[in-house]
């Protein structure tokens, strides 16, 4: 508690850094494939604007290249000597360094089936080219996902993200939460914080459990379970907050049930986990007229409740904030 009242105390007395943007910075692209006129004629496209091209002419080159190097976008033929491109793509989402914001598109050797399109697009691919090529929306589809990319970098840079989970820190959420506080004042819609939290690294020892697999679960299972406009964050002291608009005291609980309920299903098989899992416990804070409430008592608010599910024995694994 004292840790994130310290940082919740620090975030008052900061600026947030001057915006900075990336479209100045030339975009890496990683192009796969070992067709030599194809690739010929992406690069006679691709570089005169500016774009900086890596080449692999086989998937197992490409994921090489992956560990070195993190591109800003990647095109993958469909076929390859050694490589399904749709297998490719699904290996590539798992590389550390092409994280879920690196566009990937597959350049497809032929007109694809609804079937086929769907498959890729299920295996991560962001778009799907057809041939031939049209040059100029090439151009476009990659400057749209590219800026999208280098913003979040940005973001990242500036140190509002964790980079073990990828979700906003204490100083992320709360930019994120003052915005989406403004939005749901004018909008008249609630607003609402969840906080979850496990035992400390001595009881998850106790218990046979591993914090740091376990973090992963819980990134999981909030991805999972939390709507695109929610906003997912990871405190230093080991604890989850999610900022729900629209949500109330009776949405909160529901999406604290969800999550700790997507939790039970993936630690079944493992008893370790499955203990670690029901020491979770969730605190919420929920406020009808926002505005009224700072966003840094808000999420303070919502960890306080938490503190107080963690304190229960096991009686409540979701409370809310009473004052």
């Amino acid at each position: 508690m004292c840790t994130l009242l310290a940082q919740l105390e620090g975030t008052r007395l900061q600026r947030t850094p001057p915006m900075q943007t990336n479209r100045d910075l030339n975009p890496l692209l990683l192009i796969i494939d070992h067709q030599e006129t194809s690739v010929r004629s992406l690069e006679s496209v691709l570089r005169p604007k500016g774009h900086v091209i890596l080449k692999a002419s086989t998937g197992h080159q490409a994921l090489d290249l992956t560990t070195k190097v993190s591109p800003d976008a990647i095109l993958v033929a469909q076929s390859l000597p050694d490589f399904d491109g749709v297998d490719l793509i699904r290996r590539l989402t798992r590389e550390a360094t092409v994280r879920a914001t690196t566009p990937i598109l597959l350049t497809a050797g032929t007109t694809l089936g609804k079937a086929e399109r769907l498959e890729a697009l299920g295996a991560g691919a962001w778009d799907i080219l057809d041939q031939p090529l049209d040059a100029t929306e090439l151009i476009l589809k990659l400057d749209t996902f590219v800026r999208a990319k280098q913003e979040i970098d940005r973001v990242r840079d500036q140190g509002l993200t964790d980079p073990a989970t990828g979700f906003y820190n204490v100083r992320g959420v709360l930019k994120r939460a003052k915005e989406l506080n403004a939005d749901s004042a004018r909008a008249g819609r609630p607003l609402a914080c969840v906080a979850l939290g496990w035992p400390s690294q001595d009881e998850a020892d106790t218990l046979g459990g591993d914090e740091g697999q376990f973090t992963e679960r819980v990134s999981a299972a909030l991805q999972a379970v939390t709507r695109t406009s929610d906003t997912l964050g990871f405190l230093s002291d080991g604890e989850f907050v999610v900022v729900a608009p629209g949500t109330n005291s009776d949405g909160a609980v529901r999406l604290a049930d969800r999550i700790l309920e997507e939790l039970a299903s993936e630690a079944r098989g493992s008893e370790a986990l499955a203990d670690l899992t029901a020491s979770v416990r969730a605190g919420f804070y929920s406020v009808s007229s926002p505005g009224e409430t700072s966003p840094e008592d808000m999420l303070l608010r919502a960890t306080m409740a938490l503190r107080r599910a963690q304190q229960d024995d096991g009686s409540f694994r979701v409370r809310a904030y009473d004052a």
